[in-house]
């Protein structure tokens, strides 16, 4: 994320956080005249707590999720994570209001800042990362499948566990491999639940 001081912070990583609720990643994001955003630090796994906190003393908050497969015993299902683990973009709603209450709110270990100063960004930047999260949320061609064409897959269950191949096709519920039998290539249609991407693959 690109501050407006000369300083650079790192970019935190991405952390799976299932239990994110869309209700609360997003309040309000019309321009504030001159309120800046400043990016808040929460603790582990407390993000909904600390935006919660903040809206109710009046802050507009921002919490980014992203859209991801997840393997559970029942199949493949979309999970909401947080873009940016433990970081949330938080601006005071109206003039005069201070941004002191921030680092004692329940859930929140501070704002991120360069020397005594917290750092902040624009309007701009803010709505970039909005729009990235919308597509990824609504993509125009809705994803069907946690699987796509060329991924290196291991069958987990069946009279085929161990095997591995590539998918070489993808339906709505069933995913055809490309698997090696007695000498040659053979394509299998396995459910989603039967297969998993091998170690190593993205």
């Amino acid at each position: 994320m690109t501050m407006s001081n000369a300083d650079q912070a790192t970019p935190p990583s991405t952390q799976e956080q299932e239990s994110a609720a869309p209700g609360l990643a997003e309040s309000n994001l019309q321009a504030v005249a001159g309120h800046a955003w400043y990016v808040c630090q929460t603790k582990p796994r407390q993000e909904n707590l600390a935006l919660r906190k903040l809206e109710e003393q009046g802050y507009q908050v921002y919490l980014p999720l992203l859209a991801v497969w997840k393997q559970h015993k029942d199949g493949w299902r979309k999970n909401d994570q947080v873009m940016f683990p433990r970081y949330a973009f938080v601006r005071c709603a109206r003039p005069g209001q201070s941004i002191a209450p921030i680092r004692s709110t329940p859930g929140v270990t501070g704002l991120v800042s360069f020397g005594n100063v917290p750092a902040n960004i624009d309007d701009t930047l803010v709505e970039a990362i909005r729009q990235l999260a919308e597509k990824n949320a609504h993509p125009a061609q809705q994803q069907v499948s946690p699987f796509q064409i060329g991924d290196s897959v291991a069958v987990t269950d069946g009279p085929l566990k161990g095997l591995s191949g590539i998918v070489s096709n993808i339906a709505k519920e069933r995913v055809v491999v490309m698997l090696t039998l007695l000498g040659r290539e053979k394509p299998v249609a396995f459910p989603f639940q039967q297969i998993n991407r091998e170690s190593g693959a993205s």
